[in-house]
């Protein structure tokens, strides 16, 4: 059965109620802490259970030494790039910071590579980033959702002056979604959850229907008298057959792109938030060879992805479209191939299995340790699937 996690942000969310949230669901307090307390970042982490309002949670404590830095985009890459973490736990990270840097340079009128992030370029919104997008790794980028947005009212002092709440970063990454204020007077919907949720989820009416097989709760740092302030998330199961989805289709054409600069517009229109790109080789007007690009967004991530895609490539136009499409229904499962873990994908439809593939980097890293060529462990990895599940 397909898995998915449902935020339930009913008192909004920030980094570390996210990391803390799942933290819970996972157990992973101690591989947590021992993980990126080892990264390169001058951190200390807790994990610990706490009380909000008398319901149980895990708090996340991120302390780090008095400093007053900026970072830039391509700090931050340089960083991400430096860790030890697999590509696809980068590749988020960077995705998500992207989100975060678009949406700061369209508040100060810069181009994003001159923007230096002060409140969200410290050390623990490396942490809070690169450890959601390790933790969710674990459940193999499952499908992601969130409720309601809360943002809370009132005010904020920032070092651009008194801002109203949510301030203009916030509203840029929530834009064409469902939130409300709530009662509370403070920020209660940081930036950086912001940019995880809308990076990486998708929004929901709560009218899912789903068995939920854990739950997760992570508490923030203040108390509020009425209401808990946690983050609640479950990892449920998707009891459908299969999943109908409806996602977004964008076409265009290039005439005048080279492989090096296709290749560079392709990874930023993956991290403006597209869900699979196409690329064909063709004939165009004039006899001209050219590529026909097709790229795939949900609604929430559209007009950022169109953004992209005007901004980084030589495009005038495009086409988009609507569409239904099914996805099979995917299972992570876990087998022991020579001391080493390798995780498969399972993929079903009717019930019936249809495809067990295993993950190309497990492989690629159980190769690098025996010291054998990748296509030997790809065969050790079909074995076990094998003697597991049968030819």
């Amino acid at each position: 059965m397909a898995q998915e996690l449902l935020f339930q942000t009913n008192c909004g969310a920030s980094g570390d109620m996210i990391l803390a949230a799942l933290i819970d669901v996972l157990d992973a307090g101690k591989e947590f802490k021992q993980t990126f307390q080892n990264i390169g970042l001058a951190v200390s982490i807790t994990v610990e259970v706490a009380l909000k309002n008398h319901l149980k949670c895990k708090q996340v404590n991120i302390a780090i030494p008095a400093a007053d830095h900026t970072a830039t985009f391509g700090d931050i890459e340089k960083f991400i790039a430096a860790t030890p973490f697999c590509p696809r736990i980068k590749d988020n990270a960077q995705r998500i910071f992207a989100h975060i840097f678009e949406a700061e340079a369209e508040v100060h009128g810069e181009a994003m590579k001159n923007v230096h992030l002060h409140e969200i370029g410290a050390d623990d919104s490396l942490i809070d980033i690169l450890g959601f997008c390790w933790l969710w790794e674990k459940l193999d980028c499952c499908p992601l959702y969130f409720t309601t947005l809360v943002t809370g009212r009132g005010s904020i002092q920032t070092r651009h002056g008194l801002l109203p709440v949510p301030p203009p970063a916030v509203l840029n990454l929530i834009r064409g979604l469902e939130c409300r204020s709530g009662e509370i007077e403070t920020e209660l919907l940081t930036p950086t959850a912001a940019a995880i949720l809308t990076a990486c989820g998708s929004q929901t009416d709560g009218q899912r229907t789903f068995k939920a097989l854990k739950t997760g709760c992570g508490g923030g740092h203040r108390s509020f008298d009425h209401v808990a302030n946690i983050l609640r998330v479950i990892l449920a199961e998707n009891e459908g057959l299969a999943a109908n989805e409806r996602i977004w289709v964008l076409e265009f054409s290039l005439d005048d792109c080279s492989g090096e600069m296709l290749a560079a517009t392709s990874e930023k229109i993956f991290r403006a938030g597209a869900v699979d790109i196409f690329i064909a080789a063709g004939l165009m007007k004039k006899g001209r060879p050219g590529f026909m690009l097709t790229v795939l967004c949900d609604e929430t991530d559209r007009e950022k992805v169109i953004a992209a895609i005007f901004r980084e490539s030589s495009a005038i136009g495009l086409r988009q479209r609507l569409e239904d499409r099914v996805v099979l229904q995917r299972e992570v499962q876990v087998l022991h191939v020579a001391d080493h873990d390798i995780k498969i994908k399972v993929s079903s439809w009717q019930g019936r299995i249809m495809n067990i593939k295993p993950e190309f980097e497990d492989v690629r890293l159980l190769a690098e340790d025996l010291a054998i060529p990748v296509k030997t462990a790809m065969q050790m990895a079909l074995g076990a699937i094998h003697e597991k599940n049968g030819s």
